[in-house]
């Protein structure tokens, strides 16, 4: 640690700025370097025409696990961040017209024939699976995202509780619920993996236990006030930021870390580098082949990448009539890979959300947000994403959409497979970088083979969500000074 004197910091998203007060508030300097002109990656907001529209994050998912690490980093949360409970997270519509709108805990109610005999039935189901799954959830956000990954920690820690990890989401779901339409409900929950319930491993079910247990919120302001909050931190004790700054290349002799090349400015000179791009682009296109071994590059090469994504939002000048922040019309689980389909399938089935019924002072008065990600063709190749075939795919789905609500459009965002990669500088669009399904073996370690440089960010640390990328930044940061 007395070696190292300042730290570049690649990237000024969550990882980024987490890694950047954790090295600050230890009296490193710190030299945080973002390509983009705003702060924040995928938590970032863009304001347009008086409409906040949101850049990646939709949600705060397990906010303790938030509350846990900016404890860690000495900032209060309530103050800086303060929360607002979606209380009314998902209405479903299922083909035979049965309605499932799912609250917080058991408060599910069924809109349809016996309607009031299915909701107590569906509300008891939904305790024994919390039951079952809540000790899980704890585990997970009050010990073992907390710190750094391991096995044997894994191991020692959950060994009770790894029984139930074998199988599918789609497997669990038949045991735990005898309602087909509250199964699909409780299915569709997970689509934003990409995946059908039946090829969607089982763990992912703890996204659903940390929604029905403590819900989800949205940060007062937007999603941007996190990263907004991690930033003022980071100049308050000394760090620099700089934006529109593009790092070229992470500068290596003799194993270790030297400098940075930035777009435009030339080589900074670092005593050790926190990488917080994903795996595949730190050594892939970051570093000289010759400092990368080859079972890095090959890890790059062959990594699992999630699903691609076309985002649709609309600012409207008019109120939305919907009862719950997300609205979906699906299948019944066991076919809802067709909701996942492109083309005419796409028609039939739809799943948006309406974060002003929420906040509505994300949108102007009297005004809402829509969010759409409908699907698409995962086989395309990224560049055949042009604004014609953008534009096509979007006038298709807010065509869907204006069938169930008057639409008086104000402004509207799209934003493509090749905007994420161009723009987000996400690694071939991927929205997640590693795929949802993806081992612990895909992960890419914080610790590199390259003296002075770590890895944090969106391939090094399992989860998909706000929290999990500040701690992943906060590990990176402890491991470069241990």
């Amino acid at each position: 640690m007395s070696q190292i004197k300042t730290v570049g910091i690649i990237g000024g998203g969550l990882s980024g700025l987490a890694a950047g007060v954790a090295l600050a508030k230890r009296g490193i300097q710190v030299e945080l370097f973002e390509a983009k002109e705003k702060l924040g990656g995928c938590c970032a907001t863009t304001q347009q025409q008086g409409y906040t529209f949101n850049d990646g994050a939709l949600y705060v998912a397990v906010p303790e696990l938030l509350d846990h690490a900016f404890d860690k980093l000495g900032i209060d949360r309530s103050v800086s961040v303060p929360l607002r409970r979606i209380t009314s997270p998902v209405e479903t519509t299922l083909p035979d017209d049965t309605i499932v709108a799912m609250g917080i805990g058991s408060d599910v109610k069924i809109h349809g024939r016996d309607g009031e005999a299915r909701s107590a039935r569906a509300a008891s189901e939904v305790e024994s699976l919390l039951n079952k799954w809540r000790p899980v959830l704890r585990l997970f956000a009050d010990d073992l995202l907390t710190r750094p990954p391991s096995t044997a920690r894994l191991l020692r820690k959950a060994w009770r509780h790894l029984p139930k990890f074998r199988g599918t989401v789609a497997a669990e779901l038949e045991r735990a619920f005898s309602d087909p339409a509250v199964r699909a409900a409780m299915s569709g929950v997970l689509l934003y993996t990409g995946l059908p319930p039946q090829q969607m491993p089982v763990f992912q079910l703890i996204g659903l236990v940390a929604l029905l247990d403590s819900g989800f919120y949205l940060p007062e302001g937007g999603m941007s006030t996190i990263p907004q909050a991690l930033s003022t931190t980071l100049l308050q004790h000394g760090g620099k930021i700089h934006t529109d700054a593009k790092v070229k290349k992470i500068r290596v002799t003799r194993n270790r870390v030297f400098g940075l090349d930035i777009h435009g400015r030339g080589t900074v000179a670092v005593d050790a580098a926190i990488s917080t791009v994903s795996g595949m682009l730190t050594f892939g296109s970051l570093l000289d082949a010759e400092h990368v071994p080859e079972a890095l590059r090959r890890k790059a090469r062959n990594a699992p990448l999630s699903q691609k994504a076309l985002s649709i939002q609309l600012g409207l000048s008019n109120h939305l009539e919907a009862r719950s922040h997300s609205v979906s019309r699906l299948p019944f689980m066991e076919e809802q890979q067709r909701a996942l389909l492109p083309g005419s399938e796409a028609a039939s089935w739809i799943t948006y959300s309406v974060p002003t019924v929420t906040m509505p002072q994300l949108a102007p008065s009297g005004g809402s947000i829509v969010e759409m990600f409908p699907p698409i063709d995962q086989t395309w190749a990224i560049d055949r994403w042009t604004q014609e075939a953008t534009q096509a795919a979007a006038e298709s789905a807010i065509a869907t959409l204006s069938r169930l609500h008057k639409l008086d459009i104000a402004t509207s965002r799209v934003v493509s497979p090749k905007d994420y990669r161009d723009s987000m500088h996400l690694f071939g669009g991927a929205v997640y970088g590693l795929s949802p399904a993806a081992g612990p073996a895909a992960q890419f370690p914080h610790r590199t083979p390259i003296r002075g440089l770590l890895q944090a960010g969106q391939t090094t640390y399992p989860g998909y969500g706000t929290s999990t990328a500040i701690w992943s930044g906060i590990f990176a940061a402890e491991a470069l000074l241990s």
